[in-house]
């Protein structure tokens, strides 16, 4: 099932760097989804780089804001109400959601790219199928 984001709902959503960070959605403008973030600044970003708030705790990797200080360190949520950031060096902190940043697992396609070279070899795709399914994996 597909994820429908709707105005004030909170989510997390890509925002320039790479980095997913909490936002509240505005409005959903068919592919594109404006939000505003927690730390004040607002976007547009393509509604499959916005994440649902649980499937983003059940699937994303985070890095806390430690002491709310600028700097990012890698960690594990431990809890979720409180959150506490238990960081990979030791370090254990509640935490708000605006001090999260998130980042989604990357996916090893290397099978997926075998399984579609042989379709391919095999005549079962054009050379036009192909390339457009590998470049949805990439």
């Amino acid at each position: 099932m597909r994820f429908m984001a709707s105005s004030g709902q909170t989510v997390f959503a890509r925002w320039k760097d790479g980095y997913y960070y909490p936002a509240i959605v505005d409005e959903v403008l068919g592919s594109e989804i404006k939000v505003s973030y927690l730390d004040g600044y607002t976007g547009q970003v393509s509604r499959e780089h916005v994440v649902e708030l649980q499937e983003a705790f059940q699937t994303m990797k985070f890095q806390g804001n430690w002491k709310n200080g600028g700097l990012f360190f890698k960690g594990t949520l431990s809890s979720q109400l409180p959150m506490i950031m238990n960081y990979d060096d030791g370090d254990v902190e509640q935490i708000a959601l605006v001090q999260l940043r998130g980042s989604k697992p990357v996916r090893d396609v290397t099978a997926e790219l075998e399984q579609l070279k042989s379709l391919y070899k095999a005549g079962l795709l054009t050379k036009e199928e192909y390339k457009h399914r590998r470049s949805l994996l990439k």
